[in-house]
Order: structure tokens, then sequence, then C-alpha cells
């Protein structure tokens, strides 16, 4: 990341691109590459075509109030409940019911397959349900005993 930027809000909430030599861009978006493997790394900024502007290498070579202001963006505008407790695991004819406290709260979800279960290499899981939404667990050591019995019988 070569190109010297600054990014900023606006009055209306929408994240504005500054360049310069360049008319500043608003309402540009924040899209993680590897939001599993890196998700500080190559951080995408586009424009509301979707057309990339810049390239973020490195979340932690930005300046501390372009960071923070990166992240709150992203944790505001990304949609990945992370589960913190599993209540029910329930295996019926060809998926799963899922029965689970989030972050975001409760949340009740079936699963097709077991390839929509995938495993991360730093231990977490990603589940995605019927309806196509990604769910966060996380590594098996870090889940409570009712939770962890529950995943233990999946993998």
């Amino acid at each position: 990341m070569s190109e010297s930027f600054h990014l900023s809000i606006n009055s209306t909430g929408q994240l504005l691109l500054h360049r310069p030599g360049c008319e500043d861009v608003s309402d540009v978006r924040l899209r993680r590459a590897f939001p599993w493997s890196m998700p500080d790394r190559f951080i995408s900024v586009r424009n509301a075509e979707g057309k990339e502007l810049i390239l973020i290498e490195d979340l932690s070579q930005l300046p501390q109030e372009s960071q923070q202001l990166v992240e709150r963006y992203l944790r505001q505008n990304s949609f990945v409940p992370k589960i913190n407790r599993i209540h029910s695991v329930n295996l019926r004819f060809g998926y799963q019911q899922w029965d689970v406290q989030t972050d975001r709260g409760s949340a009740r979800f079936r699963v097709q397959e077991r390839e929509d279960i995938r495993f991360l290499s730093d231990g977490r899981f990603t589940l995605r349900d019927a309806d196509g939404n990604i769910y966060e667990l996380p590594p098996l050591n870090q889940m409570d005993a009712h939770s962890r019995r529950a995943v233990e019988a999946l993998v």
C-alpha cells in the first residue's frame, strides 16, 4: 500500500475516501479479501459500484485513528454472528437443527450438509445454514463442556 489516503465519515454516516490529487469518493465500502484466515490484511476499499480503489495490505500499517475507523466499519457492516453457546444440535433426516446463543442473540437454524461446517486452520469453525447465513464457532477448547459435546458428535 504505497498510495497515500485518508478515510473519514460524513454527516450522513457514509465512509469517504480522500486521496491527494483526486476527487473525494463518498459511500465507499470495505471488504476483507480473506476474512477468516487474515482478517487484518488485504482489505479492499471499493466505490459504491464495487470497483476497488485501494487495497489496504496490512491494517497495522495505518495510523491508529484509521485502524479504529476501519475496524468499526467492518464490525458494523459484517454480519457473522459468533456462537457463544450451543443449546442443542438435533440430527434429523438429512439435516442438523441448531439452537444456539450468539453475540447477537438466540438463533435457530438448519445446516443441510456436513460440508457446510468448515474447519479453519486456527481451530475455529464456520457454519453455513440452509439460508446461506454464516456463523462462527470458537475452537473446541474454548467452548463450555455442553457446547463442546454437541459439536464433538459432529466432527
